[in-house]
């Protein structure tokens, strides 16, 4: 006999924010970025998980030199893959409005970087 319910909450994406720009303020909203992050992320996708501890990583810039960043992981799962474009709509946005050049993203099996644009609601 089965003792447990399983329930799927759909495909996992996991991104990374930088650590130091969370706390900035979001004009004309004059909310944090981990506010408007969360706000979007609890009505859009039902809910979210972030690490509480910071994560560093290095990459190659274009110009061939080593860039560092300290960054808070966030995981959030959707039903459909339709549901993608939201979520990268949401991460160019705040990308852009933070001045952060692009945002690391993984879905399922894809892995990504997200690049900034002119601020778009995704509402």
């Amino acid at each position: 006999m089965k003792r447990y319910k399983m329930q799927s909450l759909g495909r996992p994406a996991f991104f990374l924010m930088p650590s130091l720009k969370l706390k900035l303020l979001m004009e004309p909203e004059r909310i944090t970025v981990e506010a408007h992050l969360h706000q979007v992320l609890v009505q859009e996708f039902g809910g979210y998980t972030a690490a509480s501890s910071t994560m560093y990583g290095f990459w190659m810039r274009d110009d061939g030199e080593v860039a560092y960043g300290e960054h808070r992981a966030y995981r959030v799962a959707f039903l459909g893959k339709e549901r993608i474009p939201t979520l990268t709509m949401l991460l160019a946005e705040v990308a852009h409005r933070i001045d952060e050049r692009c945002i690391y993203l993984e879905t399922g099996e894809e892995a990504s970087l997200v690049y900034a644009i002119e601020p778009v609601s995704i509402e």
